[in-house]
């Protein structure tokens, strides 16, 4: 019993982290993300005893991260993310209790980030990695999440070229099949022609890829591209999923078809989030409905 209670007070967090992804998350797409942000807390901590690593740890980390230029609210992940473990470890015994029990952690402001136009969509895909061009089309084109729960599944036999469809895989958030039909633009169709006879001469069953592999994570290549094209505001890979409902609503697109073809059962969830209102559209907004007709009168 006494050499039980030593095993688990010295348990480190890398054992903990590594049970943790083996034998709590099932699905390899959120195995791949909870490994990669957790990776950062592990390069701090991952030796340390996890009994030791409290809140005055997570802080240290936080400032860490702030440092480096991350933002505020991926590091709150992370950090959430290694509390999430701490707490399946004294579930199942692993841990006799949790350091980070009770911790509060700052709540970020949300930020909204307004989506790449089409020139500088352009722009990017000009300067890009053969990889990210892709990426820009297929999220400009379709909006799928941008990311291993998404477009990074999507291989060639999900997509019907002939018929000018694919079928897009679901994320793992309530939807009740594993992919949901889209139809591929008229113009995006001879890319994607062109794409999979480049697939097809390597034997790659993935439409992202990066010399035959697949591709986990775009965001050192995306940063690159962003920068070599001359765009110094902050746009992000899954920027481009809320390019695709801003630019297709604001020509008239039909507001459920977009939901449906971006994967949301509640269209109301579309307006709230995805919509990003140009100033165009602003300032249509506000000469929509008559005015007062005040005149100014001229002085004779």
């Amino acid at each position: 019993m006494a050499e039980n209670k030593k095993k688990r007070t010295a348990v480190t967090v890398r054992q903990l982290v590594e049970e943790y992804l083996v034998h709590q998350l099932t699905r390899p797409t959120t195995q791949i993300s909870t490994r990669h942000h957790l990776a950062t807390v592990l390069a701090m901590y991952g030796g340390w005893q996890a009994r030791r690593v409290g809140a005055m740890q997570i802080q240290a980390f936080l400032a860490s991260q702030r440092e480096r230029g991350v933002m505020l609210s991926t590091s709150i992940h992370r950090a959430r993310l290694l509390r999430t473990v701490f707490s399946w470890a004294v579930e199942t015994g692993r841990l006799p209790a949790s350091p980070l029990a009770g911790m509060r952690l700052p709540r970020p402001k949300a930020r909204r980030i307004e989506p790449p136009t089409r020139a500088e969509a352009l722009r990017m895909y000009r300067v890009a990695a053969p990889h990210v061009r892709r990426v820009i089309v297929l999220g400009m084109a379709a909006g799928p999440r941008i990311g291993p729960s998404e477009l990074f599944r999507l291989r060639w036999v999900d997509i019907d070229l002939s018929a000018g469809e694919m079928h897009m895989p679901n994320a793992a958030k309530g939807a009740r099949d594993d992919s949901r039909l889209v139809p591929i633009r008229d113009d995006v169709l001879p890319l994607m022609r062109a794409w999979a006879q480049e697939d097809a001469a390597r034997e790659c069953p993935w439409v992202i890829h990066w010399n035959g592999r697949q591709v986990h994570c775009i965001g050192h290549a995306w940063h690159r591209a962003r920068e070599a094209a001359g765009i110094a505001r902050r746009i992000t890979p899954y920027s481009l999923r809320h390019a695709m409902p801003t630019e297709a609503l604001e020509h008239g697109a039909d507001v459920q078809a977009v939901a449906e073809v971006m994967g949301h059962a509640d269209p109301t969830m579309l307006l709230r989030v995805y919509q990003h209102s140009r100033y165009r559209l602003r300032k249509k907004a506000v000469n929509a409905a008559p005015g007062l007709g005040i005149k100014i009168k001229k002085n004779e």
